[in-house]
C-alpha cells in the first residue's frame, strides 16, 4: 500500500504553534513545512542547525530559516488537497479542479540542501523568498545580492551567544515552472553565502534532474532496509510515519533533532526545541535500530559528547569524576536555561536529578547490542558510557550492609523554575534509590563491561563496575490496592499518577521482561495494570506500549488503546498534538509494533512474543540484539515463518511460537527442533536460519 497523509484543508497551526499541521518533508537537515500566505501557499524552511545559542530563559533556541510564498488564486486554494508521500519523500499539492487547477510538487533533495519545486498549471507565479519575519523575531535578518543571485539571511551572534550561526538562502527559477531554493549555514560550510550563491548561479535543468533522481534513489533504498505490513492499514501507515519523520530530521551528523525536530515554523518553539535528556531527546530514536535504521542514530551522541567537558565541571562540584548533565542541553556544549546570579542558580537546570547523562546513554546501548559495531563502541559509545558510570561509582554511598545507595536523586523534575520556589516544600529533592536510576545502571553497566571486554580495555574498571552492579539495591516495591507494585523510590516519592518514569526500568532499561523471574513479572504486571491510563498518557506515552509488550500485557488491549490514542492525537500531517513535545510521539506506533512483533533484549529472540492475533502481519528485516536481521509473518493467528540472518555470527537463541516447524540453515535442511533453537545454536556471519511450519 502507499504510505501517505492526505490533507484536505489548509493548515491552521503552521506559523502559529510549536507543532505544525501542514505537510512536511525534508532530508534530515533542511525541511519544508506547508502553511498559508495571504496570496496562497507558504512553504516554511527549517534547518537543524539554526540555533540562537543564548543561555537565557525564553531567549535562545532553534529558529526557523524563512519561507517561500507561492501565489495561488483564492478560488483555487479553497479546493485544497495535499498528499504527503512518505514512500517517495515528496509533497503533491493540488488546488482547484476541473479545467482549472494547479499542481505543485515539493521535494527536499536527499543529498543536498536544496528545495526542488515544480508547478504545473500555475503559469508564472513568481515565488517570493523571505527570511522569517512573523511576529517578534530575534537575531538579525538581511538580504544579499551577489553574482546576479538574490537571497536572504538570518544571523544569531553577539556578546551573549556562545557561538554564532548565520544562515543564507537563495531561490532561482528555471524554465518549465521549476524553482530551487538552496540553503546553508556556517556550520555546513565556512563560507555559506558563497556556497549558496555558487549553487544557485550554477543551477541548470540537468542539475535539477540529477538531484531529483538522486532523491528518488535515496528513498527507495531507505525503505528497502525494512518493511512492516499489517492488515490494519492505519497502523501500518503510522509505522512508516515514525521512520519518515526521523529520516526527515536526523541526518545532520552535527545537529540532531530536538523536541520539535526541524519542523520549526514559529520563532520561539516550546522549551527552545532543545535536547531534554530526561527521556524526550532519546525517545524519537527508540525504534531506529529495531527498524533497521541504525544510521539515523549517527547524529545522536554528538551533542552529548560536546557537553562532556562542561559535564565534568558539574560532576566536580560533588567531588566526583565523570559527568553530570542538566535536563536541557543544546548543540556545542550550551545549556538552554542557565541564569547566573539567581536563587538556586546551579540547581535549577538539574531539577534535582542526577541521571540525565546516564539516561541519554540508552540509544548508544541499543545500537551496540543491535549492531556489535566495534568502531562505534571504541570511538563513541564506550567513552561516553565510561564518563557516565565514573560519576555514579564516585557519587554512590555504601551502607554498613555493603549495599550502595544513590541519594538526593529526584525521579521527577523538582520545579526550581517556579516563582516562590522553596526547597522545604519539595522533599523529593532527597529521593533515595529511585527506580529509574537503578534501572539505568543495570542497563548501562553490563553494556559498558561488554564493550570494554570486546575492545580489550579498562580491565580495572570492569572489575569495579561488576562489583558495583552486584551491590546495587533491589528495585523498591510496596503494596498498593492489595497488590505489590514498583515503588518510585526507596525513600521519597511512592507513586505519581502522570508520566511513566517509574516504569522505565522495564523499558528502555530492559530490567524486566518475558525471561524474568515470575515474581518480577508479577510486580511489573501489577504496576502496569494500575497505570493503564499510561497507554493514553499526555506525556511519556512514548515508552508505555513497549513497557507493556516487554511484560506480556494484553496485546489486544494495547492495539485498541493505540488506535484510540492515534484518533485522539493525530494531526493531518501524522504528527501528534501532545503537550510534552513533538518528535518523541512519532515513535509510539513503530516502537509498540516492533516490540509486540519481535523481542531480543534478554539474550533470546522471540517471534511475535506479545502480538494481537486479530491482526495479520508480515515484516522484513527488523533488527535484533546480536546483529540479527529478522523477517516473519503471522496470518489468521498462526506464525507462518521466520527468517533470521546473522550479520556478525555468535549464539542465536530463538523462541518460535509454533513448535511444529522445519528448520533450514543456509538453504539446507537441519536436524534442529524449536527446542534446540531455544537452547541456542552457534552462527557464522552470513548464516541464514529459516523456520517454516510443517503444514505450510
Amino acid at each position: 500500500m502507499k504510505h501517505i497523509a492526505v490533507i484536505t484543508s489548509p493548515p491552521e497551526r503552521s506559523g502559529r504553534a510549536s507543532i505544525p499541521d501542514g505537510a512536511i518533508t525534508g532530508n534530515g537537515d533542511l525541511a519544508v513545512i506547508l502553511g498559508n500566505s495571504p496570496e496562497g501557499l507558504r512553504v516554511f524552511l527549517s534547518k537543524t542547525d539554526v540555533w540562537h545559542a543564548v543561555e537565557k530563559e525564553s531567549e535562545g533556541g532553534l529558529r526557523p530559516v524563512g519561507y517561500v510564498d507561492i501565489p495561488v488564486p483564492a478560488e483555487l486554494y479553497e479546493n485544497y488537497r495535499v498528499e504527503q508521500d512518505m514512500d517517495e519523500g515528496v509533497l503533491r499539492c493540488d488546488f482547484g479542479g476541473g479545467a482549472r487547477k494547479i499542481h505543485i510538487e515539493i521535494r527536499v533533495a536527499a543529498d543536498e540542501n536544496a528545495v526542488l519545486i515544480e508547478a504545473d498549471g500555475a503559469g508564472d507565479p513568481d515565488p517570493v523568498l523571505r527570511a522569517y519575519d512573523l511576529g517578534e523575531t530575534t537575531g538579525r535578518n538581511g538580504s544579499f545580492e551577489e553574482n546576479g543571485v538574490r537571497g536572504v539571511s538570518r544571523s544569531f551572534d553577539g556578546a551573549d551567544c556562545l557561538y554564532e550561526t548565520h544562515v543564507f538562502a537563495a531561490c532561482r527559477a528555471l524554465e518549465g515552472g521549476r524553482w530551487c531554493v538552496f540553503a546553508a549555514t556556517n556550520h555546513d560550510d565556512p563560507a555559506p553565502k558563497e556556497w549558496v550563491t555558487e549553487k544557485t548561479a550554477g543551477l541548470t535543468p540537468g542539475r535539477f534532474d540529477e538531484m531529483k533522481a538522486a532523491h528518488a534513489a535515496f528513498w527507495k533504498d531507505f525503505w528497502s532496509r525494512s518493511r512492516f505490513h499489517l492488515s490494519d492499514p492505519s497502523l501500518e501507515n503510522m509505522w512508516y510515519a515514525s521512520q519518515y519523520f526521523l529520516a526527515v530530521s536526523a541526518r545532520n551528523p552535527g545537529f540532531p533533532p530536538g523536541l520539535y525536530g526541524n519542523f520549526i515554523t514559529v520563532e520561539r518553539p516550546n522549551w527552545h526545541s532543545d535536547y531534554h535528556l530526561n527521556y524526550n531527546y532519546q525517545a524519537p530514536f527508540y525504534a531506529a535500530c529495531s527498524s533497521n535504521h541504525p544510521e539515523l542514530t549517527d547524529c545522536y551522541l554528538t551533542p552529548l559528547e560536546e557537553f562532556v567537558p562542561r559535564g565534568k565541571t558539574f560532576a566536580a562540584r560533588y567531588g566526583c569524576g565523570g559527568v553530570l548533565f542538566p535536563c536541557g542541553i543544546a548543540p556545542k556544549g550550551y545549556m538552554t536555561e542557565f541564569i547566573p546570579g539567581i536563587r538556586y542558580e546551579f540547581e535549577r537546570p538539574f531539577m534535582g536529578q542526577k541521571n540525565d547523562a546516564l539516561h541519554a546513554a540508552d540509544i548508544a546501548v541499543f545500537r551496540w547490542y543491535a549492531t556489535r559495531d566495534e568502531d562505534y563502541a571504541r570511538l563513541h559509545a564506550y567513552p561516553y558510557l565510561r564518563e557516565c558510570l565514573d560519576f555514579f561509582t564516585d557519587y554512590a554511598v555504601m551502607g554498613a550492609d555493603g549495599v550502595y545507595s544513590i541519594p538526593d536523586d529526584a525521579i521527577h523534575e523538582v520545579p526550581y523554575y517556579i516563582d516562590g520556589f522553596d526547597e522545604k516544600d519539595y522533599p523529593e529533592i532527597h529521593d533515595k534509590n529511585n527506580v529509574l536510576t537503578l534501572g539505568l545502571l543495570r542497563m548501562c553497566i553490563p553494556a559498558a563491561v561488554d564493550m570494554a571486554e570486546t575492545l580489550g580495555v579498562d580491565a580495572d574498571r570492569r572489575e569495579k563496575w561488576i562489583d558495583f552492579l552486584a551491590r546495587l539495591p533491589e528495585f523498591p516495591t510496596f503494596v498498593r490496592r492489595g497488590k505489590r507494585v514498583y515503588r518510585y523510590t526507596e525513600k521519597g516519592q511512592k507513586w505519581v499518577r502522570g508520566n511513566d518514569v517509574g516504569q522505565q526500568h522495564i523499558y528502555p532499561c530492559g530490567c524486566v521482561g518475558l525471561s524474568s523471574p515470575d515474581r518480577d513479572r508479577e510486580i511489573a504486571m501489577n504496576t502496569v495494570k494500575q497505570r493503564r491510563y499510561g497507554f493514553l498518557d499526555g506525556n511519556a506515552v512514548s515508552s508505555f506500549y513497549a513497557i507493556g509488550a516487554r511484560i506480556g500485557f494484553d496485546p489486544a488491549y494495547m492495539t485498541d488503546r493505540l488506535r484510540q490514542w492515534n484518533k485522539q492525537t493525530t494531526l493531518p500531517n501524522l504528527l501528534h498534538d501532545m503537550p510534552g513535545g513533538c518528535l518523541e510521539y512519532c515513535v509510539v506506533n513503530a516502537l509498540a509494533l516492533n516490540e509486540m512483533a519481535l523481542q531480543s533484549h534478554q539474550g533470546v529472540l522471540r517471534i511475535f512474543p506479545d502480538w494481537d492475533r486479530r491482526l495479520d502481519c508480515e515484516y522484513e528485516n527488523l533488527r535484533a540484539d546480536g546483529a540479527f536481521l529478522v523477517s516473519a509473518a503471522i496470518r489468521s493467528g498462526s506464525v507462518r515463518f521466520a527468517r533470521i540472518v546473522s550479520e556478525k555470527g555468535g549464539t542465536l537463541r530463538v523462541i518460535y511460537p509454533e513448535k511444529n516447524a522445519a528448520v533450514t540453515v543456509n538453504g539446507e535442511a537441519a536436524a534442529l527442533t524449536a527446542a534446540d533453537l531455544e537452547r541456542g545454536i552457534q552462527t557464522a556471519p552470513g548464516d541464514v536460519i529459516f523456520l517454516m511450519n510443517n503444514e505450510e
